[in-house]
């Protein structure tokens, strides 16, 4: 083991913990405290040269890198959580478009299997092939058209399923 690589393990036993437990009050999940803390042992180990000899000013460094580190997590949290409303946004708007389908034909497939709804959808929403289609499911051309062929059995007796519940609902 070099010179280099037993000081960040001794910084890391002797204020490890205590930098683990600031991190864990500042963040909502375990393991969120868990990948701060190792970002900041990454820092340290990058920035070694930088890191005090003193034990109390290595200490108030790590806390200072662990600040840092933190402030950088919850910007990444935010901009995740900023894309995940934008892509929201954007399913409701797709989702929108499939308004105009027959009635029954949305109950009906969310009646079937999830193998068989994105059978369904990917080659009739999403306008691909069935060849397409058996790459996207990795599987054989051969075994996607017969599952589509099955696939579309089933929805069709859902559809008549439902549109036999409707005319008695209608009487």
């Amino acid at each position: 083991m070099s010179r280099d690589e037993r000081r960040l393990e001794e910084l890391a036993e002797a204020h490890g913990p205590r930098v683990l437990a600031y991190l864990a009050r500042r963040t909502n999940d375990p393991a969120d405290a868990a990948d701060v803390f190792q970002a900041v042992l990454v820092a340290a180990w990058r920035r070694l040269s930088d890191v005090p000899d003193d034990d109390q000013a290595a200490l108030a460094w790590l806390f200072g890198t662990a600040r840092r580190c933190l402030a950088n997590h919850w910007r990444g949290q935010t901009r995740r959580l900023h894309a995940t409303e934008r892509l929201r946004g954007s399913i409701r708007l797709a989702t929108t478009e499939v308004a105009g389908l027959a009635p029954g034909v949305t109950e009906a497939l969310t009646d079937l299997s999830d193998g068989d709804r994105e059978l369904i959808t990917l080659v009739y929403w999403e306008d691909l092939t069935v060849e397409q289609t058996a790459n996207v499911l990795e599987i054989t051309s051969v075994a996607a058209r017969k599952r589509l062929e099955r696939a579309r059995t089933r929805l069709r007796i859902h559809l008549e399923t439902f549109r036999a519940e409707d005319s008695c609902e209608s009487a």
